[in-house]
């Protein structure tokens, strides 16, 4: 799987694109990328989104804390990337015209919240402070990233025969028909009705239960005696579904397909209950031909991705060759420092 890539994108709203604007505080300093300085808080508007969704979705504990702390380096990453692309956008001599700003700005206000109202935008900036040239300038950065990096995967449109096949393998369980399988759970609410039964008593005894079925015992009755959902009467039988059916949320049915037929899945949990899950009479969708037109179509996509994504990477790792690069930590002390003058 393609590892994700947080980027600074041109899709951020105005709101996002002005909070970003506050003044910079010297203690907030976390890197400094040939001269320009990246701040604490630039980090924390560039994850506020995801880190909400990861602090709704995610129970707490060491699992939460390394995807915050994974988000939270992705995004600093993120941001020493864009300094490094402003860099050579400047070094090679690129200007942004005003009139493509100019039309970058009207497409902002044609959408919402403003719908086409100049002066609805007008307010909202004079609201949070910032001046139009301010707003400009920021525009003008985001738009020059976004061309340099256009740039870079233009040259990268055509995939050889033998990258395709390979692409095609390495991807191939994409392209199957829909797989089928009867879905049977388990869940253990972590809140029980008598109070008397704490969290922890909860988790020992859905452990316990997945203990018991590996041992032999059976799924279907262990449910009609313990389980708290809408099945448990008949033994947490959900029926035959697809891997596309909407019969069962999302997250469980992923965890559920990734079973070996008649497997039982590890205890899993969200904010209010633990599940297990168990696949019978798995029937794998058979493979589609990569002659397929939509899936060569797919692959070829997806082959493309790969190419302009090690070219990107490369051309990075190029720039950072060049580039001093210092990182500081929370009470700004210089904790890393790259900066490598190329051989002569």
């Amino acid at each position: 799987m393609l590892r994700p890539i947080l980027f600074i994108t041109a899709t951020l709203t105005l709101s996002s694109i002005i909070k970003s604007a506050e003044p910079r505080a010297f203690n907030s300093l976390v890197a400094v990328v040939n001269g320009q300085v990246i701040t604490e808080s630039e980090v924390r508007q560039v994850t506020t989104n995801t880190k909400g969704i990861i602090m709704r979705t995610q129970p707490e504990g060491p699992e939460r804390e390394k995807m915050l702390k994974s988000l939270r380096e992705n995004a600093l990453d993120s941001l020493i990337e864009r300094e490094l692309i402003l860099s050579e956008f400047v070094k090679l001599g690129g200007t942004i015209k005003d009139d493509i700003i100019d039309r970058d700005i009207e497409k902002i206000i044609g959408r919402e919240p403003f719908n086409g109202d100049r002066n609805k935008f007008i307010k909202d900036l004079r609201r949070t402070g910032m001046t139009m040239k301010r707003f400009r300038d920021m525009r003008q950065k985001i738009i020059a990233v976004e061309m340099m990096r256009s740039s870079q995967a233009k040259g990268i449109s055509v995939v050889t025969p033998q990258k395709l096949t390979e692409t095609y393998q390495k991807y191939k369980d994409k392209f199957r028909e829909e797989t089928f399988a009867r879905i049977r759970t388990i869940m253990i609410p972590k809140a029980a009705e008598d109070p008397t039964i704490k969290l922890d008593d909860q988790r020992k005894l859905v452990t316990e239960i997945r203990e018991k079925i590996i041992e032999g015992e059976d799924f279907a009755e262990l449910a009609k005696k313990h389980s708290k959902d809408s099945v448990s009467d008949s033994g947490g039988d959900r029926g035959i579904i697809g891997e596309k059916s909407i019969k069962l949320r999302n997250d469980l049915k992923i965890a559920a397909f990734a079973l070996e037929s008649g497997k039982v899945s590890k205890v899993l949990e969200d904010n209010y209950a633990f599940y297990l899950l168990k696949a019978e009479d798995k029937k794998l969708g058979k493979n589609k031909s990569l002659n397929d037109p939509i899936v060569r179509d797919e692959v070829n996509k997806l082959a493309l991705l790969e190419l302009r994504k090690s070219a990107h990477e490369r051309w990075i790792t190029k720039l950072k060759k060049t580039a001093s690069i210092r990182q500081f930590d929370s009470s700004g002390k210089l904790i890393t420092k790259f900066q490598e003058i190329p051989s002569q």
